[in-house]
């Protein structure tokens, strides 16, 4: 696994941008959140975070248009499993690190390796909704 988008397929997946913008919000805001908890050592900067939330638009979205960008990026990971999670902790740095392609400094101590350890009688890693997760 490497901090590469040519080599991880995962995260090149991750880093593709979604078609609608207020879904892009959102998508940006569920990864942060993902390597932010599910990866070892991973610590979120709650002021570059909220930063990230005002100047984005975030606080416009809405009813329907809340539901359904909450929607569009919830089904980008659909199917998450261990080997995307341990896949996404590697390239959490690319992503949030201090040189960033997504949002700079928004994660800090990543190590690259998730939290939790590999069950093979279950892989599927459930993902709590983007509307009931807690905000940075």
């Amino acid at each position: 696994m490497t901090n590469d988008p040519s080599t991880n397929w995962y995260l090149s997946e991750a880093m593709k941008p979604m078609p609608d913008a207020d879904a892009e919000i959102l998508r940006i805001y569920k990864l942060g959140g993902i390597i932010g908890t599910m990866c070892d050592g991973a610590k979120v900067n709650t002021a570059v975070g909220n930063r990230f939330l005002k100047t984005s638009g975030y606080g416009k979205l809405t009813g329907d248009k809340y539901k359904q960008a909450a929607f569009l990026a919830d089904d980008r990971f659909k199917l998450f499993d261990y080997r995307a999670l341990a896949h996404l902790c590697a390239g959490g740095d690319y992503m949030f690190g201090s040189q960033g392609h997504l949002l700079p400094n928004l994660i800090t101590g990543n190590r690259g390796t998730p939290k939790v350890s590999y069950d093979p009688s279950n892989p599927y890693i459930m993902l709590p909704s983007i509307s009931t997760a807690p905000h940075w």
